[in-house]
């Protein structure tokens, strides 16, 4: 039936999430995630939430960590705003369209050298947005 894993009664959640994870690595083969990444200037670190840019760590808010997050495991494709808009609000998002554009904005005010003119946080029209990183 193809089966390849087997755990017994009683176990614990944590086993299961840590089996379940190591099988859809096998299977579909999820890449570790980093948890840091540079962009021209600047550099994302996801451990502490935060960007470093000039010299100086800009925190990151929740959404907008949700959202770069999302962003950088999609980096150099398009991910549509109801992806987005679902990864930070959950299925309830309805009308959050115009909030993640404002989130948008101010991640790029962090992430970019000239937030107007964005090289990296790239709104895609019609479709959503894209993170597009050069040396991958």
């Amino acid at each position: 039936m193809g089966a390849d894993d087997y755990i017994v009664k009683p176990f614990l959640a944590d086993e299961l999430i840590l089996r379940i994870n190591a099988v859809l690595k096998r299977v579909y083969g999820i890449a570790e995630t980093k948890s840091a990444f540079g962009l021209s200037g600047c550099t994302v670190n996801f451990e502490t939430a935060s960007v470093s840019k000039n010299g100086k760590e800009i925190p990151l808010t929740a959404k907008e960590y949700i959202l770069l997050k999302k962003l950088w495991e999609n980096r150099n494709k398009i991910v549509t705003s109801d992806a987005l808009c679902m990864a930070a609000w959950g299925e309830e998002y309805y009308g959050y369209e115009n909030t993640l554009m404002v989130h948008i904005r101010r991640l790029r005010q962090k992430i970019e050298a000239e937030p107007s003119k964005p090289k990296h946080l790239l709104t895609v029209k019609g479709l959503g947005y894209k993170l597009v990183i050069e040396n991958e």
